[in-house]
């Protein structure tokens, strides 16, 4: 079975796989750039405007004095007999009771310190946040460079070296130096040999060998024999 039939066929079971890619489909689907599901409206306000505007609370409207006191009103009207609503209607027509405004309950209020100042804040006094700007730009180390630069041209102007360059030998460098010089003086004027240990009282002894009869005589350089040992005595 060709594939150009098992692509005609529109049978899912038929239809072959490449490696590495999706198997083919037999529906008739949108264009790739389609995107499925609905489009949601976008949001007013998201989650940068949410935490980052703070709505202040604003306070309920105060009731002005232009009002009616109707739980008085309803008070007096069932104290008179009023009972039906049309009754009550005309009866409030003569009667204009005000409602007062209650007073505060309690001690008068205490006077805090934002009353006065609006911006005076509560609470223990933290570090300042760290400018992370000028920790991530390595403005810090900038400015370092730039005293450091100016420390050395400031050296170099108050003490000028006519074009010689001192250089400071550390501890280590020094010792070396005199040990080697040292040394060249010893090796150009060298001490004078030192007899042998002997104990005090061997020391006015004679010797009564020779070295030559001790063994100690000093040996030939050469490696080959004299003639006469080498063909014997005449």
């Amino acid at each position: 079975m060709s594939d150009e039939y098992r692509a005609l066929s529109r049978n899912a079971v038929l239809l072959r796989d490449e490696v590495g890619k999706a198997k083919p489909t037999y529906y008739d689907l949108p264009p790739p750039d389609h995107a499925f599901g609905r489009a949601e409206p976008p949001d007013m306000e998201g989650a940068r405007e949410v935490t980052m505007n703070w709505a202040a609370h604003v306070p309920r409207a105060k009731s002005s004095s232009n009002v009616q006191d109707y739980q008085k009103l309803n008070s007096l009207a069932a104290a008179q007999g009023v009972t039906s609503s049309k009754q009550l209607k005309h009866w409030k027509k003569n009667k204009d009771i005000k409602l007062v405004p209650k007073a505060a309950e309690g001690a008068s209020p205490c006077v805090i310190p934002s009353d006065i100042l609006p911006a005076f804040a509560y609470g223990n006094k933290s570090r300042p946040s760290t400018p992370i700007d000028r920790v991530v730009g390595n403005l810090y180390g900038l400015e370092q460079e730039e005293a450091n630069r100016a420390l050395y041209q400031q050296r170099a102007e108050s003490n000028p070296s006519n074009g010689r360059r001192i250089i400071k030998l550390t501890m280590k460098s020094k010792m070396e130096i005199k040990n080697a010089k040292e040394r060249r003086a010893q090796a150009d004027n060298p001490p004078e040999p030192k007899a042998p240990w002997t104990m005090s009282k061997f020391k006015k002894v004679q010797a009564s060998m020779s070295p030559e009869e001790m063994g100690r005589a000093p040996r030939r350089t050469n490696s080959m024999p004299s003639l006469p040992a080498f063909f014997g005595p005449p």
